[in-house]
């Protein structure tokens, strides 16, 4: 018997989708890497990985599999990337802007976990055998909203 193909996040929802050309390579200095089948090399968090460019760019997107980087591959921030550096920091970067970049990468992996929730609600809610769950699904994703709105807001200041 085959499982039901899980639900494609529907197209207009922009803001659950990763969207590197609106972050500044969040992903590639907040979190830490360590070196294994995923990961070429060890990286701490707060470190810039090696392979980042000046325009918070991957100098090596067009081989991470074969350069040892397949978890970048595989990775979704689910729009955390450009919601922090956009909203809540407003368009200020990291490197022009040193004095935010620890509390920008504090705050990432947060918005990253409620990005991730955010999305997972999303979707039960396009299951139709879901839909005895909808009011409460609605119900937790607003919460988990509200959570993320809180923390963007408390964490840009």
């Amino acid at each position: 018997m085959r499982r039901p193909a899980l639900p494609v996040l529907p197209a207009g929802d922009r803001a659950l989708r990763g969207d590197c050309a609106n972050c500044f390579g969040l992903c590639c200095v907040a979190l830490p890497f360590t070196a294994s089948a995923d990961f070429a090399a060890d990286k701490p968090a707060g470190a810039p990985c090696g392979n980042l460019r000046s325009d918070f760019r991957c100098g090596i997107h067009d081989r991470l599999r074969g350069s040892g980087y397949t978890g970048c591959t595989v990775y979704d921030c689910f729009g955390a990337g450009q919601k922090v550096s956009g909203h809540t920091f407003g368009g200020r970067d990291w490197r022009r802007d040193p004095s935010s970049a620890r509390r920008m990468f504090a705050v990432f992996p947060v918005v990253r976990h409620l990005q991730e929730l955010l999305r997972h609600l999303t979707e039960a809610l396009e299951l139709p055998a879901a839909r005895p769950l909808h009011a409460e699904l609605r119900a937790k994703r607003d919460e988990v909203e509200r959570a993320r709105g809180g923390q963007l807001q408390r964490l840009g200041e």
